[in-house]
């Protein structure tokens, strides 16, 4: 082998080496290890679902949460609501004022578990009417499952873990 070929291996190698610690940068991932882009993906489909997610208990509009959480999360939330109004005799009207993720943990490419802050301005009312039970600002720190789908990540679970003191 002549010394050429040695140093055009060399050179190939180096660059080789640089191309991939390129690419190891476009996929940095944060403190929490998500990276950027699943990260904004997260965000995006929890400032769509959040709004919706409470039209979905003010006035039962169910279908509207298909854009941001499988079937199963979607009749989770559909019975929650029912027993509210069913057993509880109330309905209510909640309203996103902020949301913040606090952590992502992202695992086999298509698995996060995300937990968020959340703040809520919550109207309870009487069912089937308009009379006001009572109104309050509710911080929430919430528990989320994601899965990622063909159509990107998608709500499977939602649990509040903590309520803080208002």
């Amino acid at each position: 082998m002549d010394a050429g070929g040695g140093s055009a291996r060399t050179v190939f190698c180096l660059l080789l080496a640089v191309a991939c610690l390129g690419l190891a940068a476009c996929g940095e991932t944060g403190p929490d290890g998500a990276s950027d882009e699943d990260r904004q993906a997260i965000e995006a489909v929890l400032t769509d679902y959040l709004p919706k997610l409470g039209a979905a208990y003010a006035k039962g509009d169910f279908d509207s949460l298909a854009s941001g959480a499988v079937p199963k999360e979607i009749e989770t939330v559909r019975r929650r609501v029912y027993e509210l109004e069913m057993a509880e005799s109330r309905t209510l009207r909640p309203t996103l004022k902020s949301f913040e993720i606090e952590r992502i943990d992202v695992w086999r490419y298509s698995n996060a578990a995300v937990t968020t802050l959340e703040v809520w301005d919550i109207q309870s009312l009487a069912s089937g009417t308009e009379q006001l039970l009572a109104t309050a600002t509710d911080r929430y720190r919430v528990r989320y499952q994601f899965k990622r789908r063909d159509e990107g990540w998608m709500v499977i679970d939602r649990r509040i873990e903590y309520q803080f003191e208002s």
